[in-house]
């Protein structure tokens, strides 16, 4: 099954097309609200990662690499590198975002709530403390039933674990060649899980400005408050729009 999900949106095909990679845990779903409020302004594509919602049955990829081939070569295939492109990770979503940056060149890259890679690179990748706290987050304040909730728990426990073993797969390689579009780093205020020290260092991957901000709230903040965060992609959309020849 492909990697790429997209919905209906109307937009032309000089409109830009805003990628979406989402937490670890989480699936391409969350952004069909995103097209719905962009319209016809920008297409909205998301990568499904396999292991979850209607590709759960099938196996994890061996490697961050293989995930950005296919995700390439399917975004090739559907005439959409051709168009101005802003890619935006999130979280464990950045860091894929980062390496399809690196093979596609898009016109922005913007990562939330996500360390720069040589952090990654550091720490090897997410660790099972980090799968049993973003597990427990995903269902607090619940208000099903606690056997309910004690097994939806555990669905994305699995869930998580696969995309830790995913993340083990990224090697920061020295000499690197860098980026050169801009990149947007956003944080959260509230995050206990990456610093503003981690954000600022991704001004070390590309030769273009780096863009700074924090948001107010947790490390969920795209989900928790989704319209804050796509008000702040929507004037990235449009700024990269303005600045593409007609």
């Amino acid at each position: 099954m492909t990697y790429l999900r997209s919905w209906p949106n109307g937009a032309s095909p000089a409109a830009p097309v805003l990628l979406c990679l989402p937490q670890a845990g989480a699936s391409a779903l969350q952004f069909q609200d995103w097209q719905v409020r962009l319209g016809a302004s920008a297409t909205v594509c998301a990568v499904q990662l396999p292991g979850r919602e209607d590709r759960w049955g099938e196996p994890p990829p061996a490697s961050i690499a293989e995930v950005v081939g296919a995700v390439k070569a399917e975004l090739a295939d559907a005439g959409l590198l051709d168009r101005p492109l802003v890619v935006f990770g999130d979280s464990l979503g950045g860091l894929i975002a980062y390496e399809l940056a690196r093979a596609v060149g898009p016109s922005a890259l913007v990562v939330c709530v996500c360390r720069a890679p040589a952090y990654w690179a550091r720490q090897g990748g997410l660790h099972e403390d980090d799968v049993e706290r973003l597990a427990s987050a995903s269902v607090e304040g619940s208000d099903l039933p606690p056997e309910l909730v004690a097994e939806l728990r555990d669905i994305a426990a699995e869930v998580l674990r696969r995309d830790a073993e995913l993340s083990k797969t990224f090697h920061d390689v020295p000499g690197t060649e860098p980026l050169r579009c801009p990149v947007y780093a956003w944080g959260a205020v509230a995050d206990e899980t990456v610093t503003p020290a981690q954000l600022d260092d991704w001004r070390d991957v590309t030769t273009g400005p780096l863009h700074r901000h924090d948001f107010a709230g947790g490390h969920r903040i795209s989900r928790d408050d989704p319209g804050t965060v796509l008000g702040r992609l929507s004037r990235v959309l449009a700024d990269i729009a303005e600045e593409e020849p007609s």
